[in-house]
């Protein structure tokens, strides 16, 4: 009977996994969008409360990730007297681009508004910071 010496394969693979394991699929999340998820998560945990708390009349939604806000205030019955204020707010840039809405109804009749957008940024005049915001009120593109 003759017996051939060969390697064992399997330990020597299982040696090779165990010191140096595979890297990761890339499946997982960085650690920016970890981040973002979890301000996403606070800012709709504090709108939620905030709803609670005012009786829906308050209302705030984030998406950190795509850099977007939703508000909206007020509340009523459309038969007697309501008063809505609903914006939508893009950051980008440092600057926030905000889109209103405003609807009032009185006795049954409804107007319902919608603003020029409107631009937000953080400004300063002789060391005191602010605001600046800015109403386009004539707009031109070509």
């Amino acid at each position: 009977m003759l017996l051939v010496g060969t390697p064992a394969l399997a330990d020597e693979k299982g040696l090779y996994e165990r010191l140096w394991p595979q890297v990761p699929d890339g499946q997982r999340l960085t650690l920016s969008q970890q981040i973002q998820d979890q301000l996403t998560e606070l800012g709709n945990t504090v709108g939620y409360h905030a709803s609670v708390l005012s009786g829906d009349l308050v209302g705030l939604t984030f998406d950190a990730r795509r850099r977007r806000m939703h508000a909206r205030f007020g509340g009523g019955d459309d038969q007697r007297l309501s008063f809505r204020l609903a914006s939508d707010v893009q950051f980008t840039e440092g600057l926030a681009r905000i889109n209103t809405r405003i609807d009032l109804s009185f006795r049954g009749r409804s107007l319902k508004l919608e603003l020029p957008e409107m631009e937000m940024i953080p400004a300063s005049y002789r060391g005191d910071r602010g605001v600046e915001l800015r109403l386009p009120l004539f707009r031109r593109r070509w």
